[in-house]
């Protein structure tokens, strides 16, 4: 394979984690930027994207707090999108926290050439294959994953290379590679995958998951699994929960774990992205 770049560039896409920040209220004071006085501030370690509020959530004491009316996001004397100031007078025992929520304006595309094969993932250096074997009556096989098109498929059987097309030797409907007509018994079939296969990006569309507490049980499982403990919102009765502290999530199971125990009959609302 050429060592050429063959990657495809994210254009305005959600980041893949989100970063989280604590603060207390002590940390909050008065920041100057020019002629300007931000009186109950913080600077954040992470830019909000066009100094928009609404690209971050802020919880103040497991309340959160509404953008551009609670708080809004400045420059610094940098230029840089990240001095948070509220409204009013931040008490110096509240617990607050941060959560970027990633999305902005920008294209990432990298420099022309800047990417060889070494720093691809695995499945856009190699091509997946499937095999199987004909009966002499099954046209239908399940392929290990769905390709574009049954134009990226390389199809042999038996050593001859099959046509795609409907009036021709197979088609494709998602991962399911249908044969115009059934290949031999003992047949040998190979598929291989060809090309730069893509990956589904994170949408704007949330998850909703909903349990209800029983005042004894402390894990909770979600139908999804590869969502991280700063990836997902919780509420409990209405009342965002803090991640880490309150509960955590186990990516690989999907299995939610509180540090306490839900009352019996809380509502516990679960939003998340895939």
């Amino acid at each position: 394979m050429s060592d050429a770049y063959i990657g495809v560039p994210f254009i305005n896409q959600v980041s893949t984690t989100f970063p989280k920040e604590d603060f207390v209220g002590s940390n909050f004071g008065s920041i100057t930027v020019g002629s300007t006085t931000y009186s109950y501030a913080v600077e954040l370690s992470v830019d909000v994207p066009g100094s928009e509020s609404g690209n971050i959530e802020v919880v103040l004491d497991n309340v959160r707090q509404e953008p551009d009316t609670a708080y809004t996001v400045h420059e610094n004397s940098s230029s840089q999108p990240r001095i948070l100031n509220f409204s009013e007078t931040v008490p110096s025992s509240a617990v607050i926290y941060v959560i970027h929520k990633g999305v902005g304006p920008y294209n990432m595309s990298p420099p022309n050439n800047s990417i060889t094969h070494i720093h691809l993932t695995d499945n856009l250096k190699t091509f997946t294959l499937d095999e199987f074997t004909g009966d002499g009556s099954t046209t239908d096989f399940t392929l290990s994953e769905t390709p574009p098109s049954a134009n990226t498929l390389l199809v042999v059987v038996d050593g001859i290379v099959q046509k795609p097309g409907a009036s021709n030797n197979f088609t494709v409907s998602g991962n399911t590679i249908a044969f115009t007509s059934a290949p031999d018994a003992s047949a040998e079939i190979e598929v291989k995958h060809l090309g730069v296969r893509s990956y589904v990006k994170r949408g704007p569309d949330f998850q909703l998951e909903q349990f209800t507490g029983d005042g004894s049980t402390t894990t909770f499982t979600m139908n999804n699994t590869g969502v991280s403990t700063n990836n997902a919102f919780i509420f409990i009765q209405g009342v965002q929960q803090i991640p880490s502290d309150a509960y955590t999530i186990n990516t690989s199971t999907g299995v939610i774990t509180f540090t306490g125990v839900p009352s019996n009959g809380d509502a516990i609302t679960v939003r998340y992205q895939l």
